[in-house]
């Protein structure tokens, strides 16, 4: 199953990059193999919706564009950031990031400079990033390697993606009208939700307070 998982969370950093012709054509490209994947896993998602959806959004780009920059980038209306949600914003952001830089340093990777390593797109890559490693490390019958790359993937999602997810979906239904994106946040929600099965510990970001990040600009993606 880790391949559906790895494709998945593939499918969703692309998906939640900034939204040009390229990515979304090759969004578009990967809804079958997308279908397949969350029916491997038992998740119910329509995806003839989202294929629709998208649809529509590809006729109005530069409306989509204005949309994402918006929610996730100028206004802050749903940041894709998991240090946006940080209350206590001087002390915390700067440990989280340097928690987050460290799982990527550990396994040899670091993001782009103009990219904030706490992004969704950049989260989301990671944890692909790690099944994938899994998935190889399985077949090649690495069983020390395994337990390292497993115990990663769970302690990433527990301290990381995990803790924000659903802050972020919550905002992101309320805040756009945009079929694409509500359906978006829906399949993320519930595929993380599905990934968030079986680990504990996870404490949930409950809290946003927009006034103190009027201005800042996050950019995602590696």
């Amino acid at each position: 199953m880790d391949i559906y998982r790895m494709y998945i969370y593939t499918f969703l950093s692309v998906a939640f990059s900034y939204p040009y012709e390229e990515a979304l054509k090759e969004v578009e490209e990967g809804l079958d193999d997308l279908s397949l994947s969350l029916k491997a896993l038992g998740i119910d998602f329509d995806v003839d919706l989202l294929r629709k959806a998208l649809k529509g959004a590809k006729e109005r780009l530069l409306n989509l564009q204005g949309e994402w920059n918006a929610l996730f980038s100028t206004s802050l209306k749903a940041p894709a950031n998991e240090t946006a949600y940080e209350l206590e914003k001087a002390g915390r952001k700067a440990a989280e990031l340097a928690d987050i830089e460290g799982f990527y340093k550990a396994f040899g990777l670091e993001v782009k400079a103009s990219v904030e390593p706490d992004s969704l797109v950049a989260e989301l890559e990671f944890m692909a990033y790690l099944v994938k490693k899994k998935v190889y490390l399985k077949e090649k019958g690495d069983a020390e390697a395994l337990s390292i790359v497993s115990k990663a993937i769970t302690s990433f999602f527990r301290d990381h993606l995990g803790r924000w997810y659903r802050i972020f979906t919550d905002l992101l239904k309320q805040q756009t009208e945009e079929e694409y994106y509500k359906l978006l946040g829906e399949l993320l929600r519930s595929f993380l939700d599905k990934e968030r099965e079986g680990v504990d510990g996870i404490v949930d970001v409950e809290t946003y307070r927009k006034e103190t990040l009027e201005g800042v600009t996050w950019k995602c993606g590696f």
